[in-house]
């Protein structure tokens, strides 16, 4: 038996298989760059895509640029203008500082950098073929700034471009990093076209960056979020939180900077996620953009190739304060308290009433003003004890909170949730038995989407038809509306519609996209504050016991809560 011997590597393919760790996909090359320019000092950024990412990515800026001397050593491995001695590791600014971004793009496209400095009296062009190996230094056209373009990504490592995603998932991604890095500086003004075609623009702000969160996150979560800006220890914590009632189904609305940085910490994650404490029912995520700021000497971001994770000195320490700053900010704004919030736990119409005064603490506040009526029906325990389910109703808070008396107890119960939750599993049930029925619309309702949406429709056409949703192309940019699931016939049909364009880039990721199609869709059903009385508040009472839920337990988390008279008297009391 031959003993296999220990050679070196080719140089070509070393630097391609160190290029895997950090080009993970075309939106790993954006990201790269855009953390390039940034660290260039740009001020306008543009990201032009072909084909999704897969034919060519390119990103330009007006930052410092490459000195001329300098630019066939930037695509050597391990060259950076960021770092020069052991010391600096232990204290980094940048956002690069590797030196590996621009070697692992080339090493996995045909690559092409034109970049120009302030004192330069033209600009250079460096190309670079990874098949041929052949580098081309020539002279240029472009005022100051850089620009990097990269074609036919992993042309030279067919076994990884096999695994790249259709042309609207790439783009998709892409999208993503260019939301998440305009987040985290609102002084640059960045541009994304895809196809020629404008998709995203972000003007520079200073004084209003809520408007960039606006335009990222929507208007709502922008008029409804919680600010935040504590300072404790050395750190600050600023940015927006969205309340219970603007929490989701997915973590897509979890935007993280720590020292202008994008991150993806699991710490942060956690202390986020306690702050909320019982105030969000299981599988629904808190939205939040969030920036902490702290010396930048007791962080790591030497851990991971992509420079996503982060390790703190001391992780303790930033857990609470994290913890402990929105937990404050969630109470201060009476987000938190009794359990059972006004509002559905997550998306909600554009034109649904944002109520500034939905907390929990005036939840309980005017579930006072009901208890002094309550107590006194204590006498009518004959009628609570043959009741099954959730008791007898005896009043409401009109639209959110209904209050049951169930033997010796009081039961509050979310009206919007318990809502939701009951068309949710007759969708459920309807699908499994491939029974969903439709419900033409008289007028078909149109809806303007982006080229994305709109191959996002035409990709999954048949599984929207089967969970009742008939939605077809009629031209560029438009998107009508046929038909709708029948039980969803109150719904708003345009907001209907933006539940499932959010939802639908995650298709791929479901096992039972359908299901999971169909319990967002649950969310747009109007359950106005008119049927929260009388008639509807027992029909409800009625339908969850129709439901898979066991409405003898005493608690269900986000849907109802039940209190002795003791624990709602000290509630009323504190």
């Amino acid at each position: 038996m031959d003993i296999p011997r220990i050679v070196e590597l080719p140089a070509t393919l070393a630097s391609q298989i160190a290029a895997g760790e950090v080009i993970e996909r075309p939106a790993a090359v954006v990201k790269e760059l855009l953390d390039n320019s940034i660290d260039a000092g740009a001020a306008h950024v543009t990201v032009a895509v072909t084909d999704g990412g897969h034919k060519r990515i390119s990103v330009s800026d007006d930052g410092h640029g490459i000195h001329p001397s300098d630019i066939e050593l930037a695509l050597r491995r391990h060259s950076t203008s960021k770092l020069n001695m052991q010391s600096d590791l232990d204290c980094i600014t940048s956002l690069g500082f590797r030196g590996e971004a621009l070697a692992s793009i080339a090493a996995v496209s045909r690559f092409l950098l034109v970049t120009r400095t302030g004192g330069s009296d033209s600009a250079w062009s460096l190309s670079f073929d990874p098949v041929s190996g052949n580098t081309a230094v020539n002279p240029a056209a472009r005022s100051r700034g850089t620009t990097v373009e990269a074609a036919d990504i992993f042309q030279a490592t067919p076994a990884r471009r096999k695994f790249l995603r259709s042309r609207t998932t790439e783009f998709l991604h892409i999208t993503e990093v260019v939301k998440r890095v305009a987040c985290s500086r609102f002084n640059i003004t960045f541009t994304l076209t895809h196809d020629n075609k404008p998709v995203l623009r972000y003007r520079a702000c200073r004084d209003d960056m809520i408007e960039r969160v606006a335009d990222v996150f929507g208007r709502s979560f922008a008029d409804r979020s919680i600010p935040v800006n504590y300072e404790a220890q050395g750190m600050r914590l600023w940015g927006w939180l969205g309340g219970s009632d603007l929490s989701r189904s997915q973590s897509d609305r979890q935007f993280c900077f720590v020292n202008g940085r994008v991150v993806r910490d699991k710490k942060i994650f956690h202390a986020v996620r306690s702050a909320f404490d019982d105030s969000l029912p299981t599988g629904r995520y808190p939205a939040y953009l969030l920036h902490l700021d702290m010396d930048p000497s007791v962080t790591d971001i030497n851990v991971h190739p992509t420079k996503s994770e982060i390790r703190f000195r001391d992780n303790r320490g930033v857990h609470d304060f994290i913890h402990i700053s929105l937990r404050e900010a969630l109470e201060t704004a009476g987000s938190l308290d009794l359990g059972v919030t006004g509002d559905v736990p997550g998306k909600r119409s554009e034109s649904a009433p944002a109520y500034q005064d939905q907390g929990s603490r005036l939840q309980v506040r005017e579930a006072g003003m009901f208890y002094r009526n309550l107590v006194s029906r204590e006498q009518q325990d004959d009628l609570t004890a043959q009741h099954a389910g959730l008791g007898v109703p005896l009043n409401a808070i009109p639209g959110r909170v209904v209050i049951t008396q169930r033997d010796h107890d009081y039961v509050l119960l979310n009206y919007r949730a318990a809502t939701e939750y009951v068309l949710r599993y007759r969708l459920k049930r309807d699908y499994m038995n491939e029974s969903v029925r439709r419900r033409p619309l008289l007028v078909p309702v149109h809806i303007e989407a982006g080229d994305s949406e709109a191959e996002l429709v035409e990709k999954y056409s048949e599984l929207l038809e089967t969970i009742g949703l008939s939605l077809r192309v009629v031209s560029a940019g438009v998107i009508s509306v046929k038909a709708i699931p029948a039980l969803l016939e109150e719904a708003d049909v345009r907001t209907l519609l933006r539940l499932v364009l959010a939802e639908l880039p995650l298709v791929g990721e479901d096992t039972d996209p359908g299901e999971k199609l169909l319990a967002v869709m649950a969310q747009a059903t109007d359950t106005g504050a008119e049927r929260a009385s009388g008639s509807g508040v027992q029909g409800l009472l009625d339908d969850l016991d129709g439901t898979d839920l066991d409405t003898a337990q005493r608690h269900h988390k986000g849907i109802w809560r039940t209190l002795t008279v003791e624990e709602l008297s000290k509630l009323i009391d504190d």
